[in-house]
């Protein structure tokens, strides 16, 4: 990736948190999807979007976001759990829900 590629992905992603955080959610997922679509790999676009998505109601699609976090950084990130419980809460998982928030309760006394 090319360093104009790189700050490309940054700017969109901080566009679409702004514009998110202000209120205008349809506008900032897309500037975050168009950051992903640069930058597939960055956590950071990525936990972005995981969150947005939990705030608009797309838990399957946060779901999809933290699969591929956990792909890149592995399973040992103590907020994806959290992420992870509150998505699987949102779409009716009540029993995996609880599971990822003890998991996120474990990891987060061990650290």
């Amino acid at each position: 990736m090319t360093v104009d590629t790189r700050q490309s992905a940054e700017f969109l992603h901080g566009l679409g948190y702004l514009y998110c955080r202000g209120g205008n959610r349809e506008r900032g997922l897309v500037f975050l999807l168009l950051a992903a679509r640069i930058a597939p790999e960055d956590t950071g676009i990525l936990r972005t979007l995981a969150t947005v998505f939990l705030e608009t109601g797309a838990a399957d699609r946060a779901l999809s976001a933290i699969e591929k976090i956990s792909a890149i950084e592995g399973e040992g990130a103590t907020d994806l759990q959290l992420l992870k419980s509150r998505a699987l809460w949102l779409n009716g998982e009540n029993a995996g829900a609880h599971r990822a928030f003890l998991d996120y309760l474990k990891n987060r006394t061990a650290a």
